[in-house]
């Protein structure tokens, strides 16, 4: 990843890999309240309640949510919902 500012935010701390209409993933070293801050921020639901991390405790592909980022061993992925 390269080294670009989101709202303060180094990329290697916070990068968003996908946005859909009801689920987000990210790429962070963040907490889950910063990381939903930052993805509040980037891509707001239009919501009361915008994006929290997702009660399932699977992504589709059958890792956890979260999971380990398989690029960079401080980060982990993380599945949001809105």
């Amino acid at each position: 990843m390269d080294s670009i500012e989101v709202k303060g935010i180094e990329r290697e701390e916070f990068e968003v890999i996908a946005v859909g209409v009801c689920y987000a993933t990210v790429c962070t070293r963040l907490s889950d309240e910063a990381a939903a801050e930052q993805l509040n921020g980037l891509h707001p639901t239009g919501l009361d309640h915008g994006w929290s991390v997702c009660e399932d405790t699977h992504f589709a592909s059958g890792h956890t949510n979260p999971c380990q980022c398989p690029d960079h061993e401080e980060n982990r992925h993380v599945l949001f919902s809105c």
